[in-house]
């Protein structure tokens, strides 16, 4: 069938001819572009089991993770922008600033290629160096070890204080609270260290070292 005038035929009717071939020339320069540029990624990484001319492959460096001191500025353990040690001169760096302040580091000293390629680090890395990098990953947790160490610290530096005789008495005999009923209702606020000294006493009479603790055996503090 002929396509009428003036009218673009359709699929059924089928196509006017082939399309025009693609220009070789522009085809060729695309597609050694790509091959080059494939080629340059393959060249900078390293060599799988390690290359003969330079050996293999350790992740880090001798300094690692410490970076530039030009950007950076002092850093390290014991090493900042202040010293701890010098009241006269304490300022012996530049103000530290994150890369998200600076803009990144601007002086590399990690290759990332080296750094990420781990197939030889049991061969040339030592044991200290695998603690080095342990302990560096949990600094971050240094603030959360704090929140959570100092306050148990505390509770359990009050409790072996005031534990470290006997256990505390949380109630007391009628008997016994009835011989001086004054004494434990208003003695707390009348003078609480006398309060005090008084329940060191009956502890220690109840416990059966009375005369064994040299501290409740002042006459300064009165006896019960």
């Amino acid at each position: 069938l002929k396509p009428r005038r003036g009218r673009r035929p359709s699929r059924s009717e089928g196509s006017a001819g082939p399309a025009p071939p693609a220009p070789r020339g522009l085809e060729r320069m695309t597609f050694g572009a790509m091959r080059r540029a494939a080629a340059r990624q393959a060249a900078a990484l390293p060599r799988r089991g390690g290359d003969l001319t330079t050996g293999k492959i350790k992740p880090i460096g001798p300094n690692f993770p410490l970076t530039s001191e030009k950007m950076m500025g002092r850093h390290g353990w014991n090493r900042g922008s202040y010293t701890f040690w010098s009241l006269e001169k304490p300022i012996v760096g530049p103000l530290y600033a994150p890369p998200w302040v600076v803009g990144g580091i601007h002086n590399p000293v990690i290759d990332p290629m080296k750094h990420f390629n781990t197939q030889d680090r049991f061969e040339t890395m030592s044991t200290m160096e695998f603690v080095k990098c342990f302990f560096y990953s949990l600094l971050p947790a240094r603030a959360l070890l704090a929140l959570l160490g100092f306050p148990c610290m505390g509770v359990f530096f009050f409790t072996w204080l005031e534990r470290r005789r006997e256990p505390m008495e949380t109630y007391i005999d009628r008997e016994e609270y009835f011989k001086d009923p004054l004494s434990y209702m208003y003695g707390g606020y009348f003078d609480h260290h006398h309060y005090s000294h008084m329940l060191c006493h009956r502890r220690a009479h109840k416990w059966g070292y009375a005369g064994l603790d040299i501290t409740l055996e002042s006459d300064d503090h009165g006896h019960h």
